[in-house]
């Protein structure tokens, strides 16, 4: 989390920095990203990014945060225009993310540069207890009524499968470099699994029936 300084920046100077970020984080992975070249391009003393930052990721997971949230806006956005239709927000999230449009190139790049904390945060977008917020937007804009959901818990065992699945399938199509139309088959596929489920009949174990 930046330092109070940093919030405490004039706006235009707070945003020619975070463009700076953008920018370099976009272009390399946080292990290689160059706090020179962030200074350069922001055009402030070294020391000054200190007052600012703790250290480089703290810089890289401020601007990951933020596009973290701006890919759930958007998500929700869609799902509002789709009347609440979970799998068609899904699939048309899909391809806006792997369509490759600029506005969410950082994002991409850091799903090809995953480390265990980046892979923390992509796992729960849609659902997780740090993230609750995201969870209960969504929630509020879904059809329940098209669900076999009963239970706030199980939406959010849904939601924690398909942010899994979806980030995944973003991952293989461009560390693959599949064609894009074969990348939203396999991902529609995979949807239709949850969607549809596998079983062709009902089945019972013990009393218990599998439909």
């Amino acid at each position: 989390m930046p330092n109070e300084t940093f919030f405490n920046l004039p706006k235009e100077k707070k945003q020619k920095l975070l463009d700076a970020l953008h920018r370099e984080f976009t272009k390399s992975p946080l292990a290689s990203a160059s706090i020179a070249k962030i200074i350069e391009y922001a055009e402030i003393p070294r020391g000054s990014f200190y007052q600012y930052f703790t250290d480089k990721e703290d810089a890289y997971f401020y601007i990951f945060n933020q596009q973290t949230s701006l890919a759930m806006e958007k998500f929700i956005c869609i799902l509002q225009s789709n009347n609440g239709n979970l799998f068609d927000t899904c699939i048309e999230f899909y391809r806006l993310i792997v369509e490759e449009q600029e506005q969410f190139t950082f994002f991409r790049n850091a799903l090809l540069n995953m480390n265990y904390k980046i892979e923390e945060s992509l796992s729960g977008i849609f659902a997780s207890k740090e993230k609750i917020d995201h969870f209960h937007q969504i929630q509020e804009q879904l059809d329940l009524a098209s669900l076999k959901v009963d239970k706030e818990e199980d939406l959010f065992q849904l939601m924690k499968m398909i942010s899994a699945i979806t980030f995944h399938n973003i991952i293989e199509k461009f560390s693959k470099d599949f064609p894009l139309e074969d990348a939203i088959h396999n991902y529609q596929t995979q949807l239709q699994f949850i969607k549809h489920g596998v079983l062709q009949q009902e089945i019972c174990y013990n009393n218990y029936t599998i439909s």
